[in-house]
């Protein structure tokens, strides 16, 4: 009686083990029959079934690791940018980062003018004198708050308007 509790536990075991072993498994590698008549089989025919799978019904491993798609050779030529469309891209990413350049740093003509005939039309001044021991000095301004969408610090904008880690 002892024996025939061992060998039904036992059985239930590797029936269990199967159905496991056999759901977890990749589908290229189930040989023979189908994953749901392999289901059937095990359920069916506990033992039988169970040995048959681990014995017929699963293939081979592969031998070699899967690739990262960067070391798969058939990964990098399904890229077919040829190198003059690459060029033409890198060059119009360039004017477009120009022309950004240029309207962050451009000054305006009208205030450029202004600028040199204020300095043409303004005597110079006579270095300051030194402050007087006793006098108050002027009050420290308060730092300049920060706008919040104020991406690098600068007063400047990211340009989707969002935070800094986004720009």
């Amino acid at each position: 009686m002892r024996w025939l509790i061992i060998g039904g536990i036992l059985a239930l075991v590797v029936t269990v083990y199967a159905l496991v072993d056999l759901t977890v498994t990749d589908d290229r590698r189930i040989r023979r029959l189908n994953r749901v008549l392999w289901v059937v089989l095990i359920v069916v025919l506990p033992l039988a079934g169970a040995l048959g799978w681990l014995t017929w019904g699963k293939g081979p491993r592969a031998t070699a690791p899967p690739m990262a798609p960067d070391d798969d050779p058939s990964f990098s030529r399904a890229s077919t940018v040829s190198t003059s469309e690459t060029d033409r891209r890198i060059a119009e990413i360039e004017a477009q980062l120009a022309a950004l350049d240029d309207e962050d740093f451009r000054v305006e003509p009208e205030a450029k003018s202004s600028l040199a005939a204020a300095a043409e039309s303004e005597p110079e001044a006579p270095p300051a004198a030194e402050p007087e021991p006793d006098a108050v000095p002027p009050k420290a301004t308060a730092p300049k708050k920060q706008p919040a969408d104020d991406a690098d610090g600068q007063e400047h904008r990211a340009p989707d308007g969002g935070d800094a880690a986004r720009a």
